[in-house]
């Protein structure tokens, strides 16, 4: 298995899309839709969902992403983006053609371990893979930002080795999730705007006190996040 310095690289949380970062390693990269709700028809309190494979020009699966959309659906622009996101398009290049400034809030880096049908997408014989838990957030000038909804990305371990763990750049970068944050009194534009120190320095010396509540507040909210991505990844073994 190739073994290079993409491990050690900042992930992108702002500007560079996660997909650029593929494209340089492994030439263009498309989405395979394999579910994605549409709000409009998904009743309240309904998991709505989007599963994709991001794969090579050989149809070789270098990301699997899976997707808990939680944005409003009363908002009819987002919605309108994310009928083009249904139909093949990829979520950070869609909604940066339509104006927006996309960033992401890093709750968790982890190692995981992948089912067989998996492991032959990924024309892979090992067991494990690294992953990453992030809310995408999406900016346009002049309003308040949003989050479009919390993306798993599993990693190809030939892109990602998970035998490397989770190195210190991973754990800088994590942190609370944004209710958390909120719940502890940090206002959502304050954390659009401390996303973009994420990417090297992530440091919130001055709001500490409300960083380390928010810090135990998430703890059960990404727990809940892992159980229900282990019973989704079940299903598909059925």
């Amino acid at each position: 298995m190739q073994n290079d310095n993409l491990d050690q690289v900042h992930f992108p949380v702002k500007d560079q899309l996660h997909t650029d970062i593929l494209e340089e390693k492994y030439g263009p990269i498309h989405a395979v839709v394999l579910r994605h709700d549409n709000v409009r028809e998904i009743p309240i309190g309904t998991e709505r969902i989007r599963e994709a494979r991001l794969v090579d020009e050989n149809d070789i699966l270098r990301t699997y992403a899976l997707t808990f959309l939680t944005y409003d659906k009363g908002n009819e622009e987002i919605v309108k983006i994310d009928d083009e996101i249904r139909t093949g398009g990829l979520i950070g290049k869609t909604f940066k053609e339509n104006g927006y400034v996309v960033k992401k809030n890093v709750v968790d880096v982890f190692i995981i371990e992948i089912p067989s049908w998996m492991k032959v997408d990924f024309k892979s014989d090992v067991n494990q893979a690294k992953a990453r838990l992030t809310e995408f957030y999406a900016k346009k000038e002049g309003n308040t930002p949003v989050i479009y909804g919390t993306v798993l990305e599993i990693y190809s371990p030939d892109f990602r080795d998970p035998t490397n763990g989770i190195n210190d750049v991973d754990i800088a970068q994590i942190n609370p999730s944004t209710d958390s944050l909120k719940s502890a009194g940090v206002p959502t534009d304050e954390i659009w705007g401390r996303l973009d120190k994420a990417s090297e320095i992530n440091k919130w010396d001055d709001l500490q006190d409300k960083y380390k509540q928010a810090q135990k507040l998430s703890q059960p909210i990404v727990e809940s996040l892992h159980n229900k991505i282990s019973k989704f990844l079940e299903t598909k073994n059925i």
